[in-house]
């Protein structure tokens, strides 16, 4: 099944905003996404349609993501992830109560396994339905 430059660049803005949410840092959001795109031109004659284009790219980004993840991991220790971007509200009580929150969330994240992380992501965050996550991230409803 032949991919189109078309259907792919329809899925950036898409994979630009799940990576995003994944790094936190809209430079490495931008290259992982590209990584995914190259990757899925290279890989093209793998892809048999048996999920949708969409799923398939998801799913070679969020195994991007993971590896950028586990190799700054294994290089740096555990660095933290900010998820804590200065606020432009200037509302001192909101944003006291907003970093708290966000402080919260920050913890629970990073406890996760890159793998659940990713799968919260896509079923949360994105959207996709169970079994399109299932397949992006390569693991059985079970585990998911």
């Amino acid at each position: 099944m032949a991919i189109s430059e078309q259907a792919l660049r329809e899925l950036e803005p898409i994979l630009q905003r799940f990576a995003l949410r994944a790094t936190h840092d809209p430079e490495l959001s931008r290259d992982l996404t590209q990584e995914a795109l190259l990757a899925a031109i290279a890989q093209e004659p793998t892809f048999g349609g048996r999920s949708s284009l969409r799923t398939w790219v998801i799913g070679i980004l969020s195994h991007k993501v993971i590896d950028h993840f586990r190799r700054r991991s294994t290089r740096a220790g555990s660095d933290e992830i900010d998820l804590l971007a200065a606020p432009s509200d200037q509302d001192v009580e909101r944003v006291v109560a907003a970093r708290q929150e966000l402080s919260a969330v920050e913890r629970a994240l990073r406890e996760l396994p890159e793998l659940e992380r990713m799968a919260l992501m896509l079923v949360d965050v994105e959207g996709l339905e169970r079994e399109e996550s299932c397949n992006a991230l390569g693991v059985t409803a079970t585990h998911l």
